[in-house]
């Protein structure tokens, strides 16, 4: 029996080869590199209508979700979802929270965060998910779930792509609940060290408009600095308390390369770390220097690494 099966195995694959017929995993491939978009979709339909339960069926339906979550249309992105039931195709919960967080079904959204958060090993979208998760209780104005999610991404592996973000949502937490001083340090902290971000400029904003309302006494011409005067009590997050500074000396695809670069870095005398971090839908990993403290004289250290051709700048990290 066993040898039949094989046999019609072979001979399907090799009629299929010789007439030129897509399999379900050619037909998936085809539809990702089709720049047409209707062809696109029809291609991904084609592909899950040929078999509902195959794991290019369900991931080609996954597609389709995110086609209909990209045209704004969530409902039928989720009913889309609901029905991809493959275990391998962990991503069905985090395009779910994303849907669920569009049409306002804030408790189903954090439900499917937490699930995608203790599944994937995705970890930029799980640093997303949290995100989600605390913007669906800010939505439900319940502030201190927010600031309590976020504290815990801050804390966590995770967070690597979006630190200021996650300073201004904590100001943000902090304002909503009327703690003004505290939200006032987050923006502060916020400017000081992205000065350049767009959520810097969104964080002068905030500052303005609490001190226009007179919630906070407090000149605009200060927000760039700390007050060493304040008295209120200042979070590590706030205060910056464990953010390092580092040199980073190099940017690679593969982190089989990040490491091979850091071996060489430490043989010239210094610690280092890699992480990854997404730039222009690409994920690279980053080489840096350190951790290196405040009285460290970093201007040695970069001419130390420059006479052995590696160029590095300052950056800031959990």
């Amino acid at each position: 029996m066993k040898k039949r099966i094989f046999i019609f195995s072979l001979i399907t694959i090799f009629i299929s080869s010789s007439f030129g017929i897509l399999t379900q995993e050619d037909q998936f491939k085809k539809a990702k590199t089709e720049t047409d978009v209707s062809e696109m979709k029809n291609i991904y339909e084609k592909t899950y209508e040929e078999d509902h339960d195959s794991f290019f069926g369900q991931r080609a339906l996954l597609e389709l979700a995110k086609f209909n979550f990209f045209k704004r249309e969530y409902e039928n992105a989720i009913l889309l979802l609901k029905k991809i039931h493959h275990k391998e195709i962990l991503d069905k919960q985090y395009w779910l929270a994303k849907s669920y967080l569009k049409t306002e079904k804030y408790q189903l959204s954090i439900v499917s965060s937490q699930i995608f958060v203790a599944e994937s090993v995705d970890n930029v979208k799980i640093e997303n998910a949290y995100f989600l998760i605390a913007e669906a209780y800010l939505e439900q104005q319940m502030y201190k779930r927010a600031f309590n999610t976020l504290e815990s991404l801050r804390t966590s592996k995770y967070i690597n792509n979006n630190i200021p973000l996650l300073h201004y949502k904590m100001g943000i937490c902090k304002e909503k609940q009327g703690k003004f001083e505290h939200a006032l340090m987050f923006f502060k902290k916020l400017k000081q060290d992205f000065p350049y971000h767009q959520y810097c400029y969104l964080a002068e904003d905030r500052i303005y408009n609490l001190q226009k309302n007179d919630k906070l006494d407090i000149e605009l011409s200060e927000i760039n600095t700390f007050r060493k005067e304040e008295s209120v009590e200042e979070t590590k997050a706030a205060t910056g308390q464990d953010l390092k500074i580092y040199l980073q000396v190099g940017a690679f695809g593969s982190k089989e390369n990040a490491e091979k670069f850091g071996k060489k870095v430490k043989v010239i005398g210094f610690k280092y770390i890699v992480f990854s971090k997404i730039k222009d839908n690409s994920k690279l990993y980053i080489v840096a220097a350190g951790p290196f403290d405040e009285n460290d004289d970093l201007k040695k250290a970069i001419q130390k690494l420059k006479k052995n051709d590696i160029n590095s700048y300052v950056i800031k990290k959990y």
